[in-house]
């Protein structure tokens, strides 16, 4: 019995006693880590971190870390995240190696918690309006996102745009009979939640739907000339980053209420509470505006899809959110 105890015992000398092999541990020991490495409490971490970019400068911080990626995690401690905040962040289903540098710029400026520093990158909020710029080529989901971020291609139309039923385009006298379009799914959509506002006495009309391309580039070009590019990015999407040129945004008022004034009115408040069970949401609420980059627009609604809408409506979540949270 001695002898297999003895046998047992060298063979575990010479294949390497502990959770490191050979291997792992020549590293270590080359880079003079090897006597904390050894007692770490998370050895696995450590394992994961040496087949990759291995710092033994963090040996403490990822003997400290529960990591299952090691994706941006030397980036954050390089960034001067402490480690209770980098492990909180990594394990967020939202957490985006990629992004890493600037959640360690933002969480170092503003101190956020982790939930927060990384909604907030995700929301583009920690960058200038229009200082990126990612072109969206699909169109199949109705919930991308279009913003000062995010733009359609140059020229883009939706393919399958169908005449809005229910509509008002203000004129001197009144209503116009002028025609609106918005996409054939968001169309459907809107007209049974005309259908259903009826039914409380309320007549909801689209003033405004789906613009082209060359129509908002036109009107930001216009102001920018005549007021300033400051004034016309405050007031004007720029061509290919209005949701209008979705063909899934849609202006509303209702009971001949001005547009601008809707929430003031009894029945807006039905609106608000039944949009999502059709599949839109409003898309620029109160105080979201640094989230959105928009002012509060009680009129401008954006179908979404009803599960994507039903999300929002339920944690009270604006687009730019939705997605930030994925």
């Amino acid at each position: 019995m001695k002898k297999v105890v003895f046998f047992i015992l060298c063979a575990l000398v010479l294949s390497g006693c502990g959770p490191y092999t050979k291997a792992e541990k020549a590293q270590l020991k080359a880079a003079g880590v090897y006597a904390q490495a050894k007692d770490c409490t998370h050895t696995d971490s450590v394992k994961k971190m040496l087949s990759g970019d291995f710092q033994g400068k963090y040996i403490q911080s990822y003997c400290d870390l529960d990591i299952s990626s090691t994706s941006g995690v030397n980036t954050l401690l390089k960034g001067g995240v402490p480690t209770k905040v980098v492990q909180a962040m990594i394990n967020r289903e939202n957490y985006h190696g990629s992004l890493a540098k600037r959640y360690a710029a933002y969480y170092k400026k503003q101190k956020t918690s982790a939930k927060q520093t990384i909604l907030a990158v995700n929301t583009n909020q920690d960058l200038e309006p229009y200082s990126k710029t990612i072109l969206v080529h699909k169109d199949t989901n109705p919930a991308y996102l279009v913003n000062k971020f995010y733009a359609l291609p140059e020229g883009y139309e939706p393919r399958d745009l169908k005449p809005i039923q229910s509509v008002c385009t203000v004129g001197d006298t009144g209503c116009n009979s002028d025609e609106l379009y918005l996409r054939k799914e968001a169309n459907t959509a809107f007209q049974k939640m005309v259908k259903a506002g009826k039914k409380e006495n309320l007549k909801i009309v689209a003033i405004s739907g789906y613009r082209s391309y060359d129509y908002q580039l036109n009107l930001w070009t216009t102001n920018a000339n005549t007021y300033g590019q400051d004034y016309a990015d405050a007031y004007f999407a720029r061509a290919g980053q209005s949701e209008h040129n979705t063909g899934l945004a849609v202006d509303i008022t209702f009971n001949d209420h001005p547009f601008n004034e809707i929430e003031n009115y009894k029945g807006y408040n039905w609106i608000l509470k039944n949009m999502h069970s059709y599949g839109f949401i409003l898309r620029y609420p109160k105080e979201k505006e640094k989230v959105t980059r928009y002012s509060y627009e009680s009129w401008h609604l954006r179908y979404v899809g009803k599960k994507v809408a039903k999300t929002c409506f339920e944690k009270n979540w604006t687009l730019e959110e939705y997605w930030g949270n994925q």
